[in-house]
């Protein structure tokens, strides 16, 4: 049995549903902004001192072992503490179980902080022996302005620094003139690498490359503005595939979505690790099999001896 957790206003949620419901997987699916149908989670101790999880509600009954859960948490669309209260209470009893339990998670929210500071993960990258760009993090105008990459020539782009999706946009005289703003918002700055856009997608021991061609310096603003975007299947150097699917794993995962730049020589620079990615988005631009290959790997874990052992009943 798999467990989809995820919402319904979501991208993903409702795709991954119907391509598992078409190939005939076993599943159950809970859907956090469904906050008509209510969720419920007991938590109790086996004859053995271990914890048993029950799930109820939403065509849950609490009798079928899980043997893999795929999670995509909810993003509050509003402040009304009517929904954002019982939404929240929810996530921390999923979080508190998915903490807990024994069958494989795809994936663990607790393993996906690295992405709450990209500066932070993409140290952790340039440890794991990726390349990455020149980058300040700051909220001081001085630190900002006196910002130069080693090759001067380059433009420079700034970003958001947490988890929370920001398109990226070069820093123009006009956008000197704002810095003085920065002690309210800290920010990333890096040097613009010129090339093409790269996302590598890593589905457990696999992955899939896909190549972005816009006009704009952050292809999701093009496609956002029904601007013409172009994806590709692209091939990726010799040892970077395992590279990517050995960095998914390191930081505790199980998939993730990994942005390049490539520059015209071929040098490949890391620009983040996505733990809950877009995967349609992806697919949809560039027709490559994604959502294909994720609804294998989870029959296949599904399928994998040990399931017997699982804590978690729906």
């Amino acid at each position: 049995m798999i467990l989809v957790i995820g919402s319904g206003r979501d991208k993903v949620f409702p795709v991954l549903i119907e391509r598992l419901r078409e190939a005939g997987a076993r599943f159950r699916a809970l859907d956090e902004d469904a906050l008509d149908r209510p969720i419920d989670i007991v938590a109790e101790e086996d004859g053995a001192g271990h914890m048993l999880f029950r799930v109820t509600g939403q065509d849950c009954e609490a009798r079928i072992p899980v043997r893999v859960i795929f999670v995509r948490h909810a993003v509050a669309r509003t402040l009304d503490p009517a929904v954002t209260e019982p939404l929240g209470a929810l996530q921390v009893a999923l979080n508190l179980m998915l903490l807990q339990v024994r069958c494989p998670v795809v994936n663990p929210p607790a393993h996906a902080f690295s992405n709450y500071s990209k500066v932070y993960q993409l140290g952790l990258l340039a440890e794991m022996g990726f390349e990455v760009p020149e980058t300040l993090l700051t909220n001081r105008p001085q630190a900002a302005a006196a910002f130069e990459p080693s090759c001067g020539c380059r433009e420079i782009i700034f970003k958001g620094a947490s988890n929370m999706m920001t398109l990226v946009q070069i820093l123009t005289d006009a956008g000197r003139d704002r810095l003085v703003h920065l002690p309210n918002s800290p920010t990333v700055f890096q040097e613009r690498i010129p090339g093409e856009d790269l996302r590598v997608h890593v589905i457990g021991e696999s992955w899939i490359a896909t190549r972005l061609v816009s006009e704009d310096a952050d292809y999701r603003r093009a496609a956002f503005n029904d601007e013409r975007v172009r994806g590709e299947a692209a091939i990726l150097p010799d040892g970077l595939g395992e590279r990517c699917v050995a960095a998914t794993r390191g930081m505790g995962l199980v998939a993730s979505g990994i942005d390049f730049r490539v520059e015209p020589s071929g040098r490949h620079v890391v620009l983040e690790l996505n733990p809950f990615p877009q995967f349609t988005f992806y697919e949809r631009l560039s027709g490559q099999p994604i959502m294909a290959a994720l609804v294998a790997h989870l029959m296949q874990l599904a399928a994998a001896p040990g399931g017997a052992d699982s804590n978690l009943l729906v």
